[in-house]
């Protein structure tokens, strides 16, 4: 259940990018799409080396065989494996990632070019003097 919905919020990040880059033409979306899906296809495979690493079958046999007390972590305990651990940490990166790589798309056309306007329209210093 866990993998499935950090698989759907993939999916929802990939019809968001298409349709805010569909704006410049359908190619443009088809090409957002197609970066978050190289990614996602990257990412998932370090995640799953580190994962890997991390955590050995041996530590997961007895992490699972270890007797719970509460329903929580026998469910806990079925839904959290090595694939959901490094979807986890893929997430987390691509989170990161995107934040920054948008905000500085975003911040780069809020900026005032010289000469010209503003986001808000007023005529900057610069434009009044020519």
């Amino acid at each position: 259940m866990v993998a499935a919905f950090l698989f759907a919020i993939h999916i929802v990040a990939a019809i968001y990018a298409f349709l805010k880059y569909r704006k410049e033409g359908f190619g443009e979306g088809l090409l957002a799409v197609g970066f978050m899906g190289i990614i996602f296809a990257v990412g998932w495979t370090i995640a799953t080396m580190l994962t890997n690493l991390l955590f050995t079958p041996e530590w997961f046999l007895k992490w699972y065989y270890q007797p719970v007390d509460s329903f929580f972590w026998y469910i806990v305990r079925k839904e959290i494996n090595r694939d959901v651990i490094s979807l986890l940490i893929l997430t987390l990166g691509e989170i990161g990632f995107y934040y920054i790589y948008l905000r500085s798309e975003s911040g780069e056309s809020e900026k005032t070019k010289p000469g010209g306007t503003d986001p808000t329209g007023t005529i900057s210093p610069e434009a009044k003097e020519k």
